[in-house]
């Protein structure tokens, strides 16, 4: 009898360091949940940048920190770094206009989505500005392409395609290839149209090449415009935005094939970029400066304090909708993110600091342009810290538990071979980005650092789910993508599973301190 009770005991004993770990887990998923809950909250009405809500969430975050122990970056006396943000908000009068005038058809465009515009000036009136196709829009020393060889463009409104020319080279001969180069994104088709002096750009939308669905850019137009003040693009008139079918119809009248001009190697060789058309543009806009701001923090590194490992999340959302009626709350887009980082910070200051200093960024900004990003970007390069690496979690769908972890990483670096290295260990695997001519890459916050020549990636959540595979996977994540992605409906649900987001900061945890406690330096690729 007794030596049962022993055998028993000893069992209960062996059992006992599961047990606990697993409440453990329990718990902190727990934890992590409630971030979630709180942040997609009424109380922070959607964290639109610049609204109050994010200004209180910025306060909520922070005051988690400090009761960490973590300390504001070197060189800094507080917590907070403030984006000062423009609000531009077109006035709806009987005096704007919006038209174009081609041949002797006139396309009155003022109640019509197949041409959005938003601006940064206060009044905007063009007569009669000529309308002047470039294809790509881009100026590449390095790729030997100049779309605006030849052309004056001063005052001129500048038609222009998205993505880059490499998309459509069968051999990868031209720009990177499949993977989007920055000269793809939109945000450089602005800079570059100010830089030749154009009135104003009008991007052609197509599904294909720009890699979303109108009705994603046509929601983000219709919101007030957030811009950073003083920026390159402010220089132009206008920004725009026209639909695949009116550009269609535009080109065509203007003798451009668009199917055509898209397969040609060289497209703009030879080419009339005159379309015959011009635009008139009468509208006035009300411009304030609000601030939002990022919240920065860190664990100083015990042996080599300049280098650091960066993670970053963004904190803000869509805020209000247009009537003001609700908010958008963001419990995946990104009050999981933040979530996950707080959990990386409370285990950091839990253990010994590492050789290298661990820099978190909690930014605001980035739904309407990744300027929070910016601004810390900016910080890096002008302190001179030395980051090896800069990892942003975004897209943590709560989908089950993954047996892969998902990056996007453009290429760009040789930073994936520390994930693959840290999920060997955990026994998980990688998954990378299958389709980089779309551009994701340059769609969150990782991309303000890759400007300025950090290895880094973005952190997301996998498809190949333990129960159902890589096809159940999909399945869930195409319908966050399509019913709750940037809509009202992205709200907490108490029945996700939470314990399979701790098991993606394991991997995490594991990557930090694969990073940050060791001389591993990853590699930027050559360009």
């Amino acid at each position: 009898m007794r030596r049962a009770l022993l055998k028993k005991a000893r069992q209960k004993n062996a059992r006992a360091p599961v047990f606990r770990g697993y409440l453990k887990n329990k718990l902190h998923a727990a934890a992590l949940a409630e971030v979630c809950r709180t942040l997609s909250s009424a109380r922070f009405a959607g964290r639109g940048a610049g609204e109050p809500g994010a200004w209180r969430a910025s306060l909520w975050i922070a005051r988690k920190v400090r009761a960490l122990g973590l300390t504001p970056w070197q060189g800094r006396r507080g917590l907070f770094q403030s984006v000062p943000l423009g609000c531009a908000t077109v006035r709806s009068d009987a005096k704007s206009c919006r038209a174009i005038i081609q041949g002797d058809t006139r396309y009155n465009l003022e109640q019509d989505d197949e041409l959005l515009i938003r601006s940064q000036q206060t009044r905007v009136s063009l007569d009669h500005a000529p309308l002047v196709f470039v294809g790509y829009g881009i100026v590449a020393a390095q790729f030997d392409w100049d779309d605006y060889a030849g052309l004056d463009v001063v005052g001129k409104v500048v038609v222009v395609l998205p993505n880059d020319p490499g998309r459509n080279s069968p051999e990868g001969e031209l720009f990177l290839g499949q993977r989007m180069s920055y000269y793809g994104r939109w945000e450089y088709k602005y800079e570059e149209a100010a830089r030749q002096g154009a009135a104003g750009v009008i991007i052609v939308h197509t599904d294909e090449l720009f890699g979303s669905a109108f009705h994603l850019v046509q929601d983000e137009m219709r919101r007030p415009f957030r811009f950073l003040p003083h920026a390159v693009r402010s220089r132009l008139d206008f920004e725009g935005f026209c639909s695949e079918r009116f550009a269609r119809r535009l080109l065509a009248d203007g003798g451009v094939d668009l199917d055509a001009f898209i397969a040609a190697p060289r497209p703009m060789a030879g080419r009339l970029c005159r379309l015959d058309a011009h635009l008139q543009l009468r509208l006035d806009c009300d411009i304030g400066i609000r601030h939002c701001r990022n919240v920065l923090a860190m664990q100083k590194g015990r042996l080599f304090p300049r280098q650091c490992v960066l993670f970053c999340a963004h904190l803000d959302h869509l805020g209000k909708t247009a009537d003001g009626s609700g908010y958008y709350p963001g419990a995946v887009d990104n009050a999981i993110g933040v979530a996950v980082l707080l959990e990386l910070a409370r285990r950091l200051a839990d253990s010994t600091p590492l050789r290298r200093t661990v820099l978190f960024a909690w930014t605001s900004a980035e739904e309407v342009g990744m300027h929070g990003s910016a601004r810390v970007a900016q910080l890096i390069r002008e302190t001179g810290l030395e980051v090896v690496a800069a990892l942003n979690v975004d897209g943590f769908v709560p989908i089950g538990r993954t047996r892969d972890l998902f990056l996007v990483d453009g290429d760009q670096s040789d930073l994936p071979n520390a994930f693959v290295s840290a999920a060997h260990t955990l026994g998980r695997t990688i998954s990378l980005d299958e389709e980089p001519s779309a551009g994701y890459f340059f769609r969150s916050d990782q991309a303000s650092f890759a400007r300025i020549d950090i290895p880094t990636v973005q952190v997301s959540t996998g498809s190949d789910l333990l129960k159902g595979g890589v096809e159940e996977g999909m399945k869930r994540h195409d319908f966050y993508d399509s019913n709750t992605y940037h809509h009202t409906s992205d709200r907490f649900n108490r029945y996700w599973d939470f314990a399979s987001v701790i098991a993606d900061v394991d991997v995490l945890d594991e990557t930090l301190h694969l990073l940050g406690d060791s001389s591993m330096r990853p590699a930027l690729r050559r360009r």
